[in-house]
């Protein structure tokens, strides 16, 4: 019986919400480039939201889950909604057309830092919380 009872203990542990270890990449991260300010959060539950605010001010909102890929260190973003919809300026409104998915390589840094890199080039993260 006794060697029974560590299993059903971690059996049950994992079954409770909150004792099962979250991600390291859960959390918020900042970072800021060339005049853009970039905010992601990864919710322990695989929903996140990335805020991209540009040097004038505007910003684009996306969200959906993510997931870690299991054959290398690939962070995948499922898009699922965004906002602004539409960009509008002098000669009318073209609609926003988002991807339906971004992939990143991801490393986390001994110091803390969250690197991604894409086709796009690669961006290093702070954890704010």
């Amino acid at each position: 019986m006794s060697r029974r009872l560590p299993a059903a203990i971690l059996a049950v542990a994992l079954l409770l919400p909150g004792l099962a270890q979250a991600s390291p990449l859960a959390g918020t991260w900042r970072a800021a480039q060339g005049g853009q300010a970039v905010e992601i959060t990864l919710e322990a539950d695989g929903r996140f939201a990335r805020r991209d605010r540009g040097p004038d001010g505007r910003a684009i909102t996306v969200s959906g889950h993510w997931t870690l890929e299991d054959a290398g260190p690939w962070l995948r973003l499922t898009i699922e909604d965004w906002a602004p919809r539409r960009a509008c300026g002098l000669v009318g409104c073209t609609p926003i057309r988002m991807l339906p998915h971004e992939t990143y390589r991801y490393a986390l840094q001994p110091d803390g830092t969250l690197l991604l890199e894409d086709t796009g080039g690669r961006i290093a993260l702070r954890r704010e919380g």
